[in-house]
């Protein structure tokens, strides 16, 4: 599982990143005046090329609704999120330069291929580095929630398990005990607690029942060994005939895979 990162969702600190990117391009553009820019005079550089930077900041916050809505789909934001919204904004920016530079104002000469590798490739460098920067810095800053440890308790006053949802895995019938499989660490661990299932999936309704003595908690899903049996994080459970249409009918992809048995 790709490992979470944080990310500051506020619209107003994202406008500040934008324009952080768009100035940094625009003071690049019109004092270094890369490429063909040197040909130009100051105050003509002063008046053409400020307008990248404006492409910039819209390609940035264009993304912004985008990535917010997947952050709250998935409720979480991974390395591979950031790389991916990295690469389309550069891709969002290369496209509305290049029109730019096509217009009459600038009436440029280079093809797509040759503008992209000889005057924005260079330039994405320019803009990675404080891209890469700002977020990191913002997004470091963003609020976490305290995630709250939910309680698992048996009839006996001594049998109570706390441990974070994310760490269970299962809880299983086991005559007038259930058995709870959760992580402790990256280790498998197991208690018995006297209390039943029905009372577990009342108390915490996530948990789903794929058998008549088995719960699962469907994030801890990898697979489908056979068309009776899951395999979970560190552990298998078995599905019966009555459970599995509402495990395949998860909204979780991996239990969506073709790999999945359609059929008994």
């Amino acid at each position: 599982m790709a490992q979470s990162l944080p990310l500051y969702t506020s619209y107003k600190f994202h406008m500040m990143i934008g324009a952080i990117i768009s100035l940094w391009l625009v003071v690049f553009l019109v004092l270094i005046a890369p490429f063909d820019a040197s040909d130009l005079s100051f105050m003509i550089r002063v008046q053409i090329l400020p307008f990248y930077g404006v492409i910039s900041f819209i390609g940035y916050m264009v993304l912004i609704p985008l990535q917010n809505w997947i952050f709250r789909t998935k409720n979480r934001w991974t390395l591979i999120s950031e790389i991916l919204f990295i690469f389309v904004f550069n891709i969002l920016v290369l496209i509305g330069s290049f029109w730019y530079y096509k217009t009459g104002i600038i009436n440029g000469d280079y093809s797509f291929s040759k503008f992209s590798l000889e005057v924005y490739t260079p330039i994405c460098f320019i803009l990675l580095s404080i891209l890469i920067f700002s977020r990191w810095f913002l997004n470091r800053k963003a609020p976490t929630k305290p995630i709250s440890k939910i309680t698992i308790t048996g009839e006996n006053k001594l049998d109570i398990l706390q441990i974070y949802p994310s760490d269970l895995i299962s809880i299983s019938s086991a005559d007038n005990y259930i058995e709870v499989s959760y992580l402790k660490g990256n280790l498998l661990q197991k208690k018995l607690l006297r209390n039943t299932l029905k009372n577990i999936q009342e108390e915490i309704p996530s948990l789903l029942r794929v058998h008549r003595s088995h719960l699962i908690n469907p994030i801890h899903f990898k697979e489908w060994k056979s068309a009776t049996l899951l395999g979970l994080t560190q552990s298998e459970i078995p599905v019966s005939k009555k459970y599995k249409q509402a495990v395949l009918d998860l909204n979780h992809s991996s239990l969506k895979t073709n790999t999945s048995p359609l059929t008994l």
